[in-house]
């Protein structure tokens, strides 16, 4: 099991690549997850068997929501945080706009089931906000 260490306002995991991942201020850590559900809920809605980049453009209000919450609490100046998105920003794109949020949100997915703990998925998918809606301000 990872290492992990308690901080004055923020839990660090340390992971097998020796990244260290801050969690979500717990002030907000549930808050946060219930709109997290709520971007999931609304991409389930679809008929379709295949996502489409108008389902993700229709959850884009909801992750503009996650994002000022989070970018409230620091979550993302923290040093190794920054690095995390700085760095998967780099690595994930597209040979135009809409295949970069498709890899953008496939990357995400992969990432989050990997999550050993619930604030650990929080904090995952918190990291990629910025990053998709980066990509969904492309297509608009």
């Amino acid at each position: 099991m990872p290492a992990r260490h308690n901080l004055p306002t923020a839990h660090k995991q340390i992971t097998k690549t020796h990244t260290i991942l801050t969690y979500l201020d717990p002030s907000i850590n549930s808050e946060v997850q219930n709109l997290m559900i709520d971007v999931f809920e609304a991409i389930k809605t679809s008929q379709e068997t295949t996502l489409s980049v108008t389902e993700l453009l229709a959850t884009q209000s909801i992750l503009e929501n996650i994002f000022e919450m989070v970018k409230t609490t620091g979550f993302y100046n923290e040093d190794e945080n920054f690095k995390l998105v700085k760095a998967m920003n780099m690595d994930i794109d597209g040979e135009n706009a809409e295949e970069a949020l498709f890899n953008s949100w496939g990357s995400m997915v992969k990432t989050i089931n990997t999550a050993a703990s619930q604030e650990e998925f929080n904090a995952k998918f918190a990291l990629f906000v910025p990053i998709i809606l980066k990509r969904m301000t492309a297509i608009n």
